[in-house]
């Protein structure tokens, strides 16, 4: 049976290119300890996200970039460095006038953070030396930070000033965390203009409320689903609610101000440290490209600058592979079309979800659990001393593996990668060394031409 849905709104995307939603928490409301900062990255005319490490004035660091054929791009979007400082963005309109939407300054001046910024202090005192130079620079934003003390805050920046938002401060924080879109409480234009986002802004503010109103938040479950929410904040319509039988029962369903949306090009949370904690365990879980399509990585900075094949830059065609095919499969579920040309809020629901969970997000939570599950064992290790760059090449190895695996295979059930899988093969050590029975060491082996993962 084929449903048809069609809902009349009003034009609610003007100005909405560069839309981002995040959320930041204190460690002091986290299951671990750990303070974070989120992010769900849209942007229209940057989707081709991929991953670099780059070193800075101080800091070598991870950053998210948008398609650049240059060596060392002018702006970062994301990313943390090795003293355990983090920064993300996301645009706030309407800051500096009722009419602009200027917010050019924002990803260098990211960059330049990450390359020299060790604590949230110094994220400041470069901020105010920003702002005061004679060659003015263009901030419509809410800036995300955190550092390896467990400082976390938002600061709300226009060209000239800026306020700021301590998730440590229960005056400020409450519940321990904030969340922002794509406006900021402090603006003087607050009353006047359009709230960009606010759709998105309700949407999280219900899901931490729904999922840790009673409890401490649990970070790997927040950038696991926070990223493919499915509930619209402003309509209170859950799309889990309607969900089509299978993949041919064609649903056309409204999709655009969710969280993820057709813009969404990358997610990520910045996990940070203890006290006491080597600030180089700070972890950057991130998904690159169309969130709804493609799975979550943990990624640590190491000496030898490793990172997944899968979601670095890649040479020659300057962008990820894991983002490439995320945006295949995102047209996949983008099928609507009107006079020839694609719809970009408007989705056949069924590709996305249904109850024979074969839609492309049902396969890729699967996917992101297993992801994620071997990530934690790995970077619980790296805190406790017991992995090295060599576990880490391995994992990120077994990964680019599991992803062309996934998508070859993104039209029909995912196989499951077993781990702790006991064969009559021998076991191998990634160097080549031969086990001839079961490790009894926790690490990565190669079992039956599998990499599986020993506990």
């Amino acid at each position: 049976m084929k449903r048809f849905i069609t809902i009349l709104l009003l034009a609610l995307t003007i100005g909405e290119a560069w839309a981002c939603t995040a959320v930041i928490a204190s460690g002091k409301v986290t299951a671990d300890g750990r303070p974070f900062i989120f992010k769900n990255r849209d942007a229209s005319d940057g989707t081709n996200n991929s991953l670099l490490t780059l070193h800075g004035t101080k800091y070598q660091y991870v950053g998210v970039v948008n398609y650049s054929t240059s060596s060392s791009p002018t702006s970062i979007w994301y990313g943390h460095n090795e003293a355990g400082f983090a920064i993300l963005n996301t645009l706030s309109y309407y800051f500096n006038s009722p009419t602009s939407k200027a917010n050019t300054g924002a990803g260098a001046l990211m960059k330049k953070a990450l390359g020299q910024c060790a604590t949230v202090d110094e994220f400041e005192a470069l901020l105010q030396q920003t702002q005061a130079q004679t060659t003015p620079v263009t901030l419509s934003t809410n800036f995300a930070v955190m550092d390896s003390l467990g400082n976390v805050a938002f600061f709300e920046t226009c060209n000239t000033s800026y306020t700021k938002f301590d998730a440590n401060d229960e005056n400020v924080a409450p519940n321990g965390y904030l969340v922002r879109t794509n406006y900021s409480f402090t603006s003087p234009y607050y009353d006047v203009t359009n709230h960009v986002g606010e759709q998105r802004y309700k949407a999280a503010c219900k899901y931490m409320e729904d999922t840790f109103g009673d409890g401490k938040i649990d970070a790997q479950q927040v950038v696991h689903e926070l990223p493919r929410y499915l509930y619209h904040g402003e309509r209170e319509v859950n799309l889990w609610d309607d969900i089509p039988a299978d993949i041919d029962d064609v649903t056309n369903t409204y999709f655009s101000n969710f969280i993820p949306r057709y813009t969404s090009a990358s997610a990520s949370m910045m996990q940070g440290v203890l006290e006491g904690e080597n600030p180089i365990n700070t972890v950057s879980w991130i998904a690159i490209g169309w969130p709804c399509g493609s799975f979550t990585v943990p990624i640590v900075i190491t000496p030898s600058r490793v990172l997944p094949a899968v979601v670095k830059r890649a040479t020659g065609t300057y962008k990820s592979e894991m983002c490439t095919n995320a945006l295949q499969l995102k047209n996949n579920v983008f099928t609507i079309y009107h006079d020839g040309t694609q719809s970009t809020d408007s989705i056949d629901l069924s590709k996305l979800i249904n109850l024979e969970e074969t839609g492309i997000l049902q396969k890729v939570m699967a996917a992101d659990a297993q992801v994620g599950e071997l990530g934690m064992t790995l970077i619980n290790q790296l805190r406790a001393g017991t992995a090295s760059e060599t576990e880490v090449a391995a994992y990120y190895n077994w990964v680019d593996d599991y992803w062309r695996e996934f998508f070859n295979q993104a039209i029909s059930p995912i196989t499951t990668i077993t781990t702790d899988k006991e064969d009559d093969e021998a076991y191998y050590s990634i160097d080549g060394i031969r086990y001839p029975s079961r490790p009894t060491t926790p690490g990565i082996y190669v079992n039956n031409h599998h990499k599986v993962l020993i506990k």
